[in-house]
């Protein structure tokens, strides 16, 4: 699969399933989880194109560089996909269970559902634990990313993990989350082709911990208009360390609900400080990240009250201190989804 597209596709479904649970936020800070105890299953079909350059792609296109000096071929894709989440809300309305596409993009596995519960304490703070499991097949990689010349060979990248977040916490206007992932690469070959030692081939080794920390707060600029500043922190513990990272983020998003209508938007810059040199480039590889998100969403499209109509947009961009991992993509895509 395409990790640049999955990593669009999912980033921003993640946002349209918040803009609508944001919506409901707005006047429920002193409300139970759910109208009513029970199932409740969403649906989506959605419709999406997307256009990147990245030498991580696995797309098929992307199999040969001529070098290491490049970051990949552009590919572009039209895909028309799912979307669901299911959850259940308990007697009392203050303890719910889901599955859903995990929140939380921490490592570099793209592709990730959760299992979690979130339950609202007494003082109106709520409190949310998931697990994401290992998805065989959905998450690939190459076996020896530096190959030129012929076709590189895809092995799948393993990754579990989970979440914690506590939302508003004493009742007041703070939130803070914490996420980790370990990321297994099956058939690690990095440097293999380039003809290293020893020593420098564990440097380039991918098995790694993946830790998230990050606090946010929200609050009203307008009527129905918020803004949602966070701070976060990332710490990946590679095997090899060419690629162990400290990572230090800033995202401001701003949400705007008027009737029927939601739109979100979310600016996010970051800066990776790497820990040791790449044996291949002989300097480390750090990088600058910024992307822009958007969602709008229509309630109650054509006059049917559990059905929602969405809009999504997105603009990502890795500027590396080593050509080879620049990354770029754009992304739109349009659907409907159903709530039963």
């Amino acid at each position: 699969m395409n990790k640049l597209f999955l990593c669009l596709i999912l980033s921003l479904l993640l946002h349209t399933f918040s803009a609508a649970q944001a919506s409901a936020e707005t006047n429920r800070s002193n409300r139970p989880l759910a109208a009513q105890a029970g199932w409740e299953l969403s649906l989506g079909l959605n419709l999406a194109y997307s256009d990147g350059q990245s030498q991580l792609n696995t797309d098929d296109a992307n199999a040969i560089t001529d070098d290491l000096h490049n970051n990949g071929q552009a590919i572009n894709n039209t895909l028309l996909f799912p979307s669901a989440r299911l959850l259940y809300t308990f007697k009392g309305l203050q303890t719910q269970v889901f599955i859903a596409d995990s929140r939380e993009q921490v490592s570099t596995a793209e592709l990730q559902y959760e299992l979690g519960f979130t339950h609202l304490l007494d003082n109106r703070s709520k409190l949310t634990v998931a697990y994401f499991p290992q998805l065989p097949l959905f998450n690939d990689t190459w076996e020896d990313p530096y190959l030129t010349g012929i076709a590189r060979t895809k092995t799948d990248e393993n990754t579990q993990g989970g979440r914690l977040s506590w939302e508003r916490i004493g009742g007041g206007p703070i939130t803070l989350k914490y996420a980790f992932a370990l990321t297994e690469v099956d058939n690690e070959q990095s440097g293999q082709s380039a003809g290293l030692g020893d020593a420098q081939l564990k440097q380039l080794q991918r098995d790694s911990v993946h830790q998230r920390i990050a606090v946010e707060t929200r609050f009203s600029v307008a009527s129905g208009i918020f803004v949602k500043p966070a701070l976060q922190y990332t710490k990946r513990s590679a095997d090899g360390k060419a690629h162990s990272f400290d990572q230090y983020g800033l995202q401001l998003a701003i949400q705007a609900f008027r009737g029927r209508h939601t739109l979100i938007t979310t600016l996010s810059g970051s800066s990776k400080k790497f820990a040791a040199l790449n044996p291949l480039f002989g300097k480390k590889q750090d990088s600058v990240t910024v992307s822009l998100f958007s969602v709008y969403s229509y309630d109650q499209a054509f006059n049917w009250l559990p059905l929602s109509f969405n809009i999504l947009a997105g603009y990502n961009n890795e500027d590396s201190s080593i050509d080879f991992y620049d990354k770029n993509g754009v992304f739109i895509a349009t659907g409907l989804t159903y709530k039963f």
